[in-house]
């Protein structure tokens, strides 16, 4: 279904894409980090359209739904952004494909059915992007998403407990509501712990 066949559908669809976007860069701007600035101009200046082309349909499996549902009623609440992405969250998500990441063969596998990307925005997503990527990482509990890297910059908004690893950095622990920022090309990984990993991610192209 595309806006043309619904266009209340559409409007609601369209309405959730700019409160997640405007909620994001009021996080990322309040965050008093040097790297948020680029991600906030990319969302600012980011076009995007509901896709129109025909998708691949890819639905969250059914073992990974429950951990999702567990996960965003867990996601922080502690003021309005976060409370503006959640609404935006629960009008978008039914609607994005869900794909994971394979493995290298220098990689363990055994991440590869436990996790999914919800694509938003971007190659893939539910609105056409050009300029970012933009989509929802999930994971099952006590899973390791392998060490890897990729030239553009990214962030994460970090809405479950769970530990994150960059080069120079080491392993930490953000918090949910915390944000977390990778240079371009650096070696990065995340892992969960006894409870599902739940974050928003934006990579700027």
């Amino acid at each position: 279904m595309n806006s043309t066949e619904n266009p209340a559908w559409g409007q609601d669809i369209l309405r959730s894409g700019d409160s997640l976007r405007c909620s994001l860069q009021n996080i990322l701007s309040g965050s008093g980090c040097d790297e948020a600035q680029a991600h906030v101009a990319s969302l600012k200046a980011a076009q995007w359209t509901i896709r129109t082309a025909a998708q691949a349909s890819n639905a969250l499996p059914g073992f990974l739904a429950s951990h999702l549902s567990e996960a965003l009623e867990a996601a922080p609440r502690t003021d309005d952004d976060l409370l503006s992405i959640r609404g935006a969250l629960g009008t978008l998500l039914p609607h994005v494909t869900w794909m994971n990441r394979q493995a290298r063969a220098d990689q363990d596998s055994a991440f590869v059915e436990r996790h999914r990307h919800g694509m938003i925005a971007g190659p893939g997503g539910l609105f056409e992007c050009s300029t970012l990527t933009l989509g929802l990482a999930l994971m099952l509990p006590e899973t390791c998403y392998p060490y890897h890297q990729h030239p553009p910059a990214e962030f994460y908004l970090v809405l479950s407990p769970g530990e994150w690893y960059r080069e120079e950095v080491g392993w930490w622990s953000p918090g949910a509501g915390g944000l977390v920022f990778n240079p371009p090309s650096c070696v990065h990984a995340m892992k969960s712990r006894d409870v599902p990993l739940l974050a928003l991610w934006g990579l700027m192209h």
